[in-house]
């Protein structure tokens, strides 16, 4: 990924399922095998509300996923109505392919792209993936080379820009802003000033810490100086040990 992603985004992520037409059912039932080249995996969060709040315009940004021979994914989105005036109860969760039929791998009858790593971002999404509350991938493979098909290690990402702003305490703003005062150092003379930062409560005195700064330095360095350079050994005495020291195994 060429950006740099939060944390994956905790959410549940269901069994891959075959999907088949109800007439291939009564086919599995006698015995002859049925392959329909079509799987769905569904994610859903923890918060079945609203997982992914407009107001703090948090979004999904990427999903990451590793291939296992499926040739085409399409990506489609539950999502919470915000509006609940304007659309009536029964319709207030609407689905959005955001993703149709990426392809995953250049020829399906050839192993190119079965087993790489894909990141999907804002780039491919169709529109902004917020308010969600599950994902439902399908995955196709209409090749019959392969006997299986899947994908694993889906993680959802945060989009950078999603990130929250963290405000600067007041203090630092003020000390920021504010404009020194210059105090004079004789009575009367104008030239001879000097530049005073006024003291903000909660932070030390500059001096003062550059000070206990340089002594914790200095002892630091006496301490390393001073350092044995022979090492003391455990329990031994005259270059001898103790038998009563020793541990019978």
């Amino acid at each position: 990924m060429n950006e740099k992603w939060e944390r994956p985004i905790n959410c549940t992520i269901k069994h891959t399922v075959t999907l088949s037409p109800s007439s291939s059912r009564a086919t599995a039932s006698q015995g002859i095998p049925f392959h329909s080249g079509c799987k769905a995996i569904d994610v859903y969060f923890p918060s079945v509300i609203n997982p992914e709040a407009a107001e703090s315009g948090e979004i999904i940004g990427a999903v990451e996923f590793k291939n296992d021979y499926a040739a085409f994914i399409t990506m489609r989105v539950k999502t919470k109505a915000t509006d609940q005036a304007t659309k009536p109860a029964s319709s207030d969760q609407d689905w959005k392919t955001v993703v149709n039929a990426f392809k995953l791998m250049p020829d399906c009858h050839a192993e190119m792209g079965s087993q790489d790593t894909f990141c999907l971002t804002r780039k491919q999404f169709a529109c902004d993936l917020n308010n969600v509350i599950s994902i439902r991938f399908i995955l196709q493979q209409p090749s019959p080379m392969w006997k299986d098909f899947n994908i694993h290690k889906i993680k959802l990402f945060k989009s950078s820009g999603s990130r929250k702003h963290i405000a600067l305490p007041n203090w630092l703003t003020e000390s920021v802003t504010s404009k020194p005062r210059r105090k004079e150092l004789e009575p009367g003379n104008d030239l001879m000033t000097k530049t005073e930062t006024p003291k903000v409560v909660g932070v030390p005195d500059i001096d003062i810490l550059s000070s206990n700064l340089q002594q914790m330095w200095a002892l630091a360095e006496e301490a390393a100086a001073n350092q044995p350079e022979q090492t003391i050994g455990r329990y031994e005495v005259d270059g001898c040990y103790d038998i009563n020291l020793l541990a019978y195994t």
